[in-house]
């Protein structure tokens, strides 16, 4: 009875050594399992910095832009510099930016390449004027003859025409839709950007000058040309006289980063921004 007491606990205790080393083999092969499964990918991007150059109605998109895509894109840097939209395009073409935004197209050299150009805005070209000034609207015949210098007074008061530099985008687009090939005179006032042709006409009672619907503010106000206000609505569905494309532009079909970044700009994230 003893020896048969022994050898049931001999072989519990054989099952219970047995159990014991099945479940640290099992563990062990479940840790292996689980050390050799596939993890997730974690991807390191190498640095980046995107080289833009901005036309001067441009800049402040360009900023907005930068930092939407510099946010959504942490690995890329964006630098930006800004000139009127001849300045800009020849640094373009001197590899000086990858990308450029211009608001003009200039007019390609005999021996240069055409540039890859997309539009990816519309902007209005804003007539203002000081605030005192009694002129409320305006229309394309109307301007011409001020700019021309043969509408010198209005309501009394003496008229100041301010314009653009040469090479400013916003002059070449506002020349072409009011000056009919006409120069403007040669009292006019010129201003090196947009923000210094706001400062002056808002300064200067009488003055009246034109900038970019983006760089508009309420120091000076905006009139109403052929009975239309410019605003993102007219501008749009074109019934604003004074509208314009801004473009996208590279030497060459852009690729790598820039081709990203443009692609981006004209995609959801970067319209609901040029949008605003």
């Amino acid at each position: 009875m003893i020896a048969r007491t022994r050898l049931v606990s001999e072989v519990l205790t054989l099952l219970a050594v047995c159990s014991f080393r099945l479940l640290l083999l099992a563990s062990c092969l479940l840790l292996l399992l689980v050390a050799c499964s596939p993890q997730p990918l974690t991807i390191t991007r190498e640095p980046v910095t995107l080289r833009l150059v901005a036309a001067d109605s441009c800049g402040s998109l360009a900023e907005e832009l930068a930092a939407a895509y510099e946010e959504a894109h942490p690995w890329v840097t964006v630098r930006i510099e800004t000139w009127n939209s001849a300045l800009a395009e020849q640094t373009l073409r001197a590899g000086g930016a990858d990308l450029a935004l211009l608001s003009w197209p200039g007019e390609t050299a005999d021996d240069e390449e055409p540039l890859w150009s997309y539009p990816f805005a519309r902007d209005g070209v804003a007539v203002i004027v000081h605030p005192v000034t009694p002129l409320t609207e305006t229309g394309l015949a109307q301007l011409r003859e001020i700019f021309r210098g043969r509408v010198q007074e209005w309501g009394g008061m003496v008229l100041t025409v301010v314009s653009r530099e040469e090479g400013s985008g916003t002059r070449a687009a506002f020349e072409s839709a009011v000056l009919n090939g006409y120069d403007v005179t040669p009292t006019a006032v010129v201003m090196p950007s947009g923000e210094a042709v706001i400062e002056y006409v808002a300064r200067t009672p009488g003055a009246i000058g034109y900038v970019s619907m983006l760089q508009l503010d309420n120091r000076v106000r905006a009139l109403s040309v052929e009975g239309v206000l410019p605003s993102p609505a007219t501008v749009t569905d074109g019934s604003y006289p004074l509208s314009r494309p801004l473009y996208l532009a590279a030497t060459a079909e852009p690729t790598g980063e820039a081709r990203e970044f443009a692609q981006w700009v004209l995609g959801p994230e970067g319209q609901a921004i040029v949008e605003r």
